[in-house]
């Protein structure tokens, strides 16, 4: 189990990491019985918008909670709306007055978790730059919302909507914009330098709804590399299309890269569930998730951009269509052909305790065909239920027979933590950077220097490209106007990195 380093410089060059072809299958167990004794995550998210993660003695609280119930997994928020809740090299430290003078939340829960055998995974918030539930503006003046927000004189990385407007109660990063997509990969690597985490967690790793997207540089962005010069509306299939190749691009490269910081830590996502459609009776691109906000997470988990998508299955029992909609949703995750985890994770703030303990008993239960999820969260620890009672209930209903589960409660027993095959497996990922002023040029990967094309992608908008999962050996990659052919040797479980010339 790992703790705190100390902080030191890491430079990190341009990247090319590489991993083997995983089989898509379903991740199954032949009796539900064992799921209790089978490697299992078990894990809580525990938000900084309300007490627990901000002082000593709430720190210690949470660790004896999540110790007691049998959990081993804190999905820690240390940053809500770029700011931090441990010592950064990237985000001014938060404003919150909860937390005392001098205290490192992040710090002291690491020491404190990794003390019981409890992992530690930072969430960090990639979208909203700010929030008016803080009041005015943060007073930092390095707070990207003052320098980059609505309000900046130039430079803007918030988003806009068809009309030019800036919704001032959360304004959200474009990902489009390239220096915003930097921001977000450093947030990520600085927590890794400087910080021995188990994993980083993404939240809003995605476009907020209602068609927004339109910022001045990403909409030039779309116009060079599309020929076109209108401005797309919200409908728009091509520019829905460009918007997701944002968020997936930017995902695998906060993956790789983060690999090569630590190739410990984990990279996690909150990803969403959004609509009524029967994800399994429903084409997968026609979906909210990919339609509404543009997060193609499907994909991720396939093609092995991460390695646990944390979905948001946020559903009421009380609501029969809610609790009818939450049932197919985790019935098609844990059916879901994949080469990466899924973690199904029910809403406790929607919930009474005793319907929540139903809708974890259901996220443990394997499909009609025998498949299971690799684990479980529950959202959230700091708000853990609608029905008045106190959170010690919630607690013991964990792992104490109760009237709130039946006298079956879902983590009586330990488990430990799953040893992620991909993670050991005959493989290796791809990560390089084709060094021109022009974005979106065509770089071409083959087995040999006149072999097969393994594949033909898109640079982003920093000029990187990322494979994942591939086979070790000898490739060569070039770009699609160059005949000028580069070797690059991928290894098992190992970053490769080329800057490639134009």
């Amino acid at each position: 189990m790992k703790q705190i380093k100390t902080k030191g410089v890491i430079v990190v060059f341009v990247m090319l990491i590489a991993m083997s072809s995983l089989t898509l299958t379903p991740f199954t167990t032949a009796e539900a019985s064992l799921q209790k004794e089978n490697p299992f995550i078990r894990a809580f998210w525990v938000q900084a918008f309300e007490p627990g993660l901000k002082t000593p003695e709430e720190i210690d609280e949470l660790v004896e909670d999540v110790d007691d119930a049998n959990m081993n997994t804190i999905i820690a928020q240390v940053s809500r709306r770029h700011d931090a809740y441990y010592y950064s090299d990237v985000l001014p430290f938060t404003e919150d007055p909860s937390v005392p003078e001098g205290f490192d939340p992040l710090g002291y829960l690491l020491t404190k978790a990794h003390e019981k055998g409890i992992e530690v995974h930072a969430w960090v918030v990639v979208g909203p730059m700010w929030h008016s539930v803080y009041g005015g503006a943060p007073s930092d003046p390095t707070h990207i919302w003052n320098l980059h927000g609505p309000d900046a004189v130039e430079d803007k990385w918030v988003t806009e909507d068809y009309n030019g407007t800036v919704p001032y109660w959360q304004p959200y990063l474009d990902l489009g914009h390239p220096d915003a997509r930097n921001h977000v990969v450093e947030m990520v690597n600085d927590i890794a330098r400087n910080y021995e985490v188990d994993g980083v967690h993404l939240d809003y790793i995605r476009y907020p709804e209602d068609g927004k997207g339109y910022n001045a540089t990403s909409l030039a962005r779309f116009h060079e590399e599309t020929g076109r010069s209108d401005r797309p509306t919200v409908n728009d299939q091509e520019w829905i299309a460009w918007k997701v190749e944002q968020i997936d691009s930017l995902i695998k490269r906060v993956y790789t890269e983060l690999m090569t910081v630590d190739a410990d830590v984990e990279l996690t996502a909150a990803v969403l569930s959004w609509g009524f459609h029967n994800p399994s009776k429903t084409n997968w691109w026609d979906m909210d998730p990919v339609q509404r906000a543009h997060q193609n997470w499907k994909e991720w988990v396939q093609e092995g951009y991460l390695d646990y998508a944390y979905v948001m299955n946020y559903d009421s029992d009380a609501d029969p269509r809610r609790a009818v909609r939450y049932d197919q949703w985790i019935e098609w995750q844990k059916d879901l052909p994949r080469n990466r985890g899924i973690i199904i994770g029910p809403a406790l703030y929607l919930n009474t305790i005793s319907d929540s303990m139903d809708q974890i008993h259901r996220a443990l239960a394997p499909s009609v065909n025998g498949n299971m999820a690799e684990g479980v969260s529950p959202y959230v620890y700091n708000i853990w239920s609608n029905d008045g009672l106190p959170q010690s209930s919630l607690i013991k209903s964990l792992y104490l027979p109760t009237e709130h589960n039946e006298g079956r409660p879902p983590f009586e027993i330990p488990t430990k933590l799953p040893d992620p095959s991909w993670r050991q497996g005959n493989h290796g990922h791809l990560l390089g950077q084709l060094a021109t002023e022009q974005s979106a040029k065509e770089v071409i990967l083959r087995r040999g220097k006149n072999g097969k094309i393994i594949k033909t992608l898109e640079t982003d908008a920093n000029g990187y490209f990322v494979i994942t999962d591939l086979s070790p050996g000898n490739y060569f990659i070039h770009n699609k106007n160059s005949e000028e052919r580069t070797k690059v040797q991928i290894k098992k479980q190992h970053v490769t990195e080329i800057l490639l010339k134009d």
